[in-house]
C-alpha cells in the first residue's frame, strides 16, 4: 500500500499532541520503539517510550525491560485467539526519497526472514504505513498517557495485521512468544526504487516472554551513530551505482 507523500507529511506535522505520542520524527535515531502483539482475534500495541538511539547506547550485556501488564493487555487477552506473535519496530520517515537515511526503520526480524530481500520502495512503503498506523493508535489510546497502550479487535482500524508487522508482506518482523529476535536497521540504498534496501544487523536482541518486553545489548556499541552508519550506506550505494554504470 502506498501513501500520498503530502498526506503523510501532514500527519507527521500534527502528530505531536500534549500526550506522549510515538516519536516518528526528530533527528535520525530519535524514533521510538513500539511493541506489537497480534493474533487472529486482536492486537495490542505499546509505546515503549525509548528511542533507537537510547537502545543503541546500551552497554554490552545490559537490558531495557518493560511490562505489558495492565487493563489494555487484559483486554487483548480477553479477545481470545491463539498463536500470538510479537514484534518491536520504530519507524522514522524523514524525507520522501530512496537515499540512505531518508526513510528509516529499526525492527525485529523473524528467525526465518532473509536479509537483503526487501526493495527500496517496499521498505519505504512499509515504514510509511507503520508511521501512519502508530499515529492512529496514539489518536485512539485512552487515557492519553506516557507509553500509550491500545488493544484492538480484529477488523478495527488500529488492528495490527500481518501486513503492518511485515512491511506490507515483504519483511516479517514477527516471532512467537519466547523466541529471541535479532534486531536490524532498514533504510533505502540509493535512488532506484526496485534496488535492494540496505540493512545493518544491530548489536541488540529482543524477546517477549508473555509479560515482559526485553531488549538486550549483546556487545559494547562501537563509537558510532546512525548518521555514520547512513554515511557508510551512502558510500556503498555510490559504489554500486558506479559498477552498474
Amino acid at each position: 500500500m502506498k501513501f500520498n507523500t503530502l498526506a503523510l507529511a501532514a500527519l507527521v506535522a500534527v502528530a505531536a499532541p500534549a500526550f506522549a505520542a510515538v516519536q516518528t520524527a526528530g533527528n535520525l535515531g530519535d524514533a521510538e520503539y513500539v511493541f506489537i502483539a497480534t493474533n487472529s482475534a486482536g492486537s495490542y500495541a505499546q509505546d515503549l517510550g525509548v528511542s533507537a538511539n537510547f537502545i543503541d547506547a546500551l552497554n554490552g550485556g545490559t537490558s531495557f525491560t518493560q511490562s505489558v501488564a495492565g487493563a489494555e493487555w487484559n483486554k487483548f487477552v480477553a479477545f481470545g485467539g491463539s498463536n500470538t506473535q510479537w514484534a518491536i519496530i520504530a519507524a522514522q520517515p524523514l524525507d520522501v526519497g530512496f537515499n540512505p537515511g531518508e526513510v528509516n526503520a529499526w525492527t525485529t526480524r523473524n528467525v526465518n526472514q532473509a536479509l537483503g530481500s526487501i526493495q527500496n520502495s517496499q521498505s519505504n512503503d512499509g515504514t510509511n504505513n507503520l508511521a501512519v498506523h502508530f499515529f492512529d493508535i496514539d489518536s485512539r489510546s485512552n487515557p492519553k498517557v506516557a507509553n500509550n497502550r491500545l488493544a484492538s479487535a480484529f477488523g478495527t482500524l488500529t488492528y495490527s495485521d500481518n501486513g503492518v508487522t511485515s512491511f506490507n508482506g515483504f519483511f516479517n518482523a514477527r516471532n512467537t512468544v519466547g523466541t529471541q529476535a535479532e534486531m536490524v536497521y532498514l533504510t533505502p540504498s540509493n535512488d532506484v526504487s526496485d534496488a535492494s534496501s540496505q540493512y545493518a544487523v544491530l548489536k541488540t536482541f529482543a524477546n517477549f516472554d508473555g509479560t515482559n518486553v526485553t531488549i538486550t545489548a549483546a556487545a559494547v556499541p562501537e563509537p558510532s551513530s546512525y548518521a555514520l552508519l547512513v554515511a557508510g550506506l551512502v558510500a556503498v550505494g555510490f559504489v554500486a551505482r558506479r559498477r552498474k554504470a
